[in-house]
């Protein structure tokens, strides 16, 4: 609903015209930029909160990804990711919801010590296997930590909170808890001239009270 409602206009046409579409712009016609990934992530939170069912297409009554995502299904593609169920195909969902269908397409990181809000972020083995899909809250800290939001935890969505503050468990080596042969791989959607600034680390948890 929040895609469809944000992505009504056309070029030229009422709110749409004055904001902007296309490359550059989020689905709510704002400039790309870290702070207006993170507006767009805490209202995305409100119609997809912490426990909302999510899970594989063996679980009954369970929701997917049924927004239009040509971009970010092309990246969960190049890893034989499920655009559908799962963790890949809510991470998908949140890419689109953020960056649009079509438009700002997807670039693999070359330096992963720059995460930003709204990128996808995948744990894979030595192997090449993808482990798990999140997507990014925030830049990493001084200890390379970062909160994200994931599709598949326990078959639920999760968002960090005040109260359960230790979403942070992965580092830029990899899986926490001695699971350091796995590494990161992480996607932007952020168009290739709009640099990294930072700004966001520690962004996250929020207290919404």
């Amino acid at each position: 609903m929040i895609y469809r409602s944000l992505n009504s206009g056309k070029p030229g046409d009422g709110q749409a015209a004055l904001q902007g579409v296309g490359d550059g712009y989020l689905t709510n016609g704002k400039p790309i930029t870290e702070e207006n990934v993170l507006e767009l992530l805490r209202e995305i939170e409100k119609d997809w909160p912490t426990d909302t069912v999510w899970g594989t297409h063996n679980t009954p009554g369970t929701h997917k990804n049924e927004v239009p995502s040509t971009e970010s299904g092309k990246i969960m593609r190049s890893y034989g990711e499920s655009n559908t169920y799962g963790c890949g195909a809510y991470a998908s969902m949140i890419s689109s919801l953020l960056f649009g269908d079509k438009s700002n397409s997807g670039r693999k990181l070359e330096d992963i010590c720059e995460i930003r809000p709204g990128d996808i972020v995948f744990v894979v083995s030595p192997e090449g296997k993808v482990a798990h899909v999140v997507v990014a809250l925030e830049s990493p800290n001084t200890e390379g930590r970062f909160h994200y939001t994931d599709g598949n935890h326990g078959e639920t969505i999760t968002w960090p909170s005040p109260e359960h503050p230790n979403l942070r468990s992965y580092s830029l080596t990899g899986f926490s808890g001695g699971r350091i042969p796995h590494h990161l791989e992480v996607w932007t959607r952020y168009p290739s001239g709009i640099s990294f600034t930072g700004n966001s680390v520690e962004a996250w948890p929020i207290n919404n009270s």
